[in-house]
């Protein structure tokens, strides 16, 4: 990203770009920044070829609507101009920069014995996808915001990419057949974050603090927790990965349950949506990510993954 994007961006949200430390992100477009008064913040690039604005004002709005109902969410900032969101134009190119109070705290340091801390992620997954229902408990402002469908994303849309291979497009069509095949009722579908791995959230004084909701959309509830639990198996080696899932699963689960309800029906479908989830991630990378940019360790990760997808491997073996 150019330099003069980065000062822009930065002078319109109160630092110079000097201070801007690059984190990461898809993109690489995600920054932290520190304040005059020492707190520290994210501040985001997002190119206006890729996102529309009208989804930002939609992620801003769930955050906002989420933390007005309890949860502890990285609250969003306003601009020098009082805006949340600020455009920023240089040559042919157009940006929208949104800024957030980075997290207190810090990542949760141990998926493997931590039970207390994976039950009240769940709890608080459980609390989002209640307020997601679209019943009578839902606020109806935050559902005419016409928040995407789980097929609306270039992924679905576009062309397969055939990086990614034959043998995994007959299993992408083949999932996706039976996902269109699913109930879209209220006690199993709504508005999920979807993306709520170990990475998106910081522990602070016992308490867990949610951010980047980037991806939210409509879901099936079943695979926003199968997205936790796919990303948290990643942590562990092979040989510990049965035991390790089994006790996350019940952790989490006893806390999911503690905030919303789920019928026994789509809990056991979540071992599809791990797979599902294993099988996304691999097409995504293929579509969007080139492989010549790969490092080594990577693209022999993404050949594995395709030999297990090509063969029907599951990601791991749940007992539901």
């Amino acid at each position: 990203m150019e330099q003069a994007v980065l000062n822009q961006g930065a002078e319109r949200f109160g630092r110079g770009s000097y201070s801007l430390q690059l984190l990461g992100g898809f993109d690489q477009n995600v920054f932290e920044y520190i304040g005059e008064d020492g707190l520290r913040f994210i501040i985001k690039f997002l190119d206006a070829a890729k996102y529309r604005k009208a989804s930002i004002i939609r992620e801003l709005t769930w955050m906002a609507y989420l933390a007005e109902h309890g949860l502890n969410i990285a609250s969003s900032i306003r601009s020098a101009q009082d805006l949340l969101i600020e455009e920023i134009i240089h040559g042919s190119k157009r940006y929208y920069v949104i800024a957030f109070t980075k997290a207190p705290g810090s990542p949760l340091s141990d998926l493997t014995s931590d039970f207390a801390m994976i039950e009240r992620w769940g709890r608080g997954m459980g609390s989002m996808h209640k307020l997601g229902k679209k019943d009578s408990t839902s606020a109806s402002l935050v559902h005419r915001m016409a928040f995407p469908q789980w097929n609306d994303h270039l992924i679905f849309t576009d062309a397969f990419p055939e990086a990614a291979g034959e043998r995994v497009h007959i299993q992408w069509r083949r999932y996706l057949k039976e996902l269109e095949s699913l109930p879209q009722d209220q006690d199993s579908y709504g508005i999920v974050h979807n993306d709520l791995h170990h990475n998106n959230f910081h522990v602070h004084n016992g308490e867990i603090v949610f951010f980047d909701f980037g991806d939210v959309s409509y879901h099936w509830f079943a695979y926003d927790i199968a997205i936790a639990i796919y990303h948290a198996v990643q942590t562990v080696p092979e040989h510990r990965k049965a035991e390790f899932v089994a006790r996350f699963f019940d952790s989490f689960l006893s806390g999911y349950l503690k905030e919303n309800t789920l019928s026994a029906d789509w809990i056991e479908r979540i071992p599809f949506f791990i797979d599902f989830r294993n099988l996304y991630s691999y097409v995504y990378f293929s579509k969007f990510v080139d492989w010549n940019e790969m490092d080594e360790s990577t693209r022999n990760y993404l050949l594995a993954m395709k030999a297990d997808i090509e063969s029907g491997q599951s990601v791991v073996n749940l007992s539901i």
